[in-house]
């Protein structure tokens, strides 16, 4: 049993019956999009844990906001921006599978993926303006928002333009981390959320605080598990970060922790593609353990992760959210998918 109400189990719920009544409407309304919408809504349903909803939520109640109607809409709109992100970054990666079934990449090609991720954040930006706030909270609520669809490009193409280095610094990787997933997961949505409870300047720094570092852990989490994790329980191939070349923070590491003959291989098969055997990946995986990476990187995630529970600590928020807020760090932090 859960502290605190609705649990995140519950608000899950919530938010998937908003989203489906959102979208039943469009599907209504624009009748000539219906595919794109039964798309998206086959990827929402798909799974995903609904975190960035959750902290949302979670940082309005923390704020001072209460239980309703309005606000759950409003979290829920930042899943289909999720699933604008994911569409688009699985076009890019030439992704086939996410969270064990076919990505829309897969299903349908480049083409209708595309319309699937653009029609997806336009809803996004639909469903928050049209949750129910008045004009004034909504506006204030915008700025977060904006800089969160903003970060999670920047993200995107930093990342793109990592991949074509021969090496990157851990500072790199991390700012990659940051701009990529962090901030777009937790910091911002917590944002958005205490935004629509109106909540004073000096509450909303201190619950950025606490966000910045969990955030930046949950892509640590994220990129182990894509190197490390279970192919079953992820839902998807743990060998592509390593077939694509992904210069994030495992790889930083094992570059500094890696010399002659071995930091060669590792530069040299690294992003290898459909070329690399399976001999080759599980080398690969040897040499960030061998390195260290592996160990570092678990390392980092964890003074992370801690840094942001002291400053959760800190928060003058109700018992309620501290509980609730504790929960989704320990789902984004110390998860197998």
């Amino acid at each position: 049993m859960t502290s605190f109400w609705p649990g995140i189990d519950a608000l899950r719920a919530q938010i998937d019956a908003r989203l489906g009544d959102f979208l039943t409407a469009r599907r209504r309304e624009l009748e000539e999009a219906g595919d794109l919408i039964d798309e998206i809504a086959r990827v929402i349903e798909s799974g995903g844990k609904r975190l960035r909803p959750a902290f949302c939520y979670w940082g309005y109640r923390g704020t001072g906001g209460e239980h309703s109607d309005e606000i759950v809409c409003a979290a829920a709109s930042l899943e289909l921006l999720h699933t604008f992100a994911i569409v688009h970054d699985d076009i890019m990666d030439a992704s086939k599978e996410r969270r064990g079934v076919s990505t829309s990449f897969a299903e349908h090609g480049v083409n209708v993926a595309l319309l699937v991720g653009d029609l997806a954040l336009v809803l996004a930006d639909e469903a928050i303006m049209a949750s129910g706030f008045d004009p004034g909270t909504l506006a204030s609520a915008f700025e977060a928002y904006s800089r969160m669809r903003q970060e999670v490009i920047a993200g995107q193409y930093l990342d793109l333009k990592a991949a074509g280095k021969p090496s990157i610094t851990e500072a790199e990787a991390r700012r990659v981390a940051l701009l990529k997933s962090g901030r777009y997961s937790i910091q911002e949505p917590l944002a958005i959320g205490a935004s629509l409870a109106g909540a004073p300047d000096g509450l909303r720094r201190q619950l950025s605080d606490f966000g910045e570092p969990l955030g930046e852990a949950f892509q640590q989490r994220d990129d182990l598990l894509g190197t490390f994790g279970d192919p079953a329980s992820l839902g998807k191939p743990i060998d592509s970060d390593i077939r694509e070349g992904k210069r994030h923070v495992l790889y930083a590491k094992a570059l500094t922790g890696l010399h002659g003959e071995e930091r060669r291989t590792l530069r040299e098969l690294w992003g290898g593609g459909d070329a690399l055997t399976d001999d080759d990946v599980r080398e690969l995986r040897r040499l960030l353990e061998y390195s260290g990476a592996r160990e570092g990187t678990e390392a980092l995630l964890q003074s992370l992760a801690a840094a942001a529970l002291r400053r959760l600590d800190a928060l003058p928020v109700d018992p309620d959210a501290r509980a609730a807020l504790q929960e989704l760090a320990l789902q984004a932090t110390d998860r197998q998918s």
